[in-house]
């Protein structure tokens, strides 16, 4: 009797070692398709910060050529208004003034349209970054 429940016992014990041996495989299956997730997912992360990057230089440069341009646009101001106070001192209504005030003028106009188009595209690239 005390044989048969050894026995019994035994293979009771076998079971429950093939069932965690069985779970042991289970698990360890689990595991590495998990540490393939966080491995695919740190990838993802990489180049999604990878790309930030880039878009923020990018929008760092779009600022720069904005300020840039505001700087050359002020230029021009100050420029026509120099051409202004001259073409008062002299008394004079020469056409070659209009002529130079009117070339400064669509100079400066052109640049704004440009700065402004720049300023949107900035402004754009801001919001997508804040996103």
């Amino acid at each position: 009797n005390a044989i048969k429940a050894y026995d019994e016992k035994q293979m009771e014990l076998v079971g429950m070692l093939s069932k965690a041996e069985q779970d042991e495989a289970r698990i360890a299956k689990e595991l590495e398709a998990l540490i393939q997730q966080l491995a695919e997912a740190n990838e993802q992360e990489a180049h999604v910060v990878s790309e930030l990057a880039a878009k923020e230089q990018d929008n760092q440069k779009l600022n720069m050529e904005v300020a840039s341009k505001e700087a050359t646009s002020k230029k021009l101001v100050a420029d026509m208004q120099k051409l202004l106070d001259e073409l008062e001192a002299s008394g004079t209504t020469a056409d070659k003034w209009k002529e130079k005030l009117l070339i400064k003028m669509e100079a400066n106009k052109k640049l704004r349209q440009e700065n402004d188009s720049m300023k949107t595209e900035s402004d754009k690239q801001d919001k997508e970054l804040k996103a």
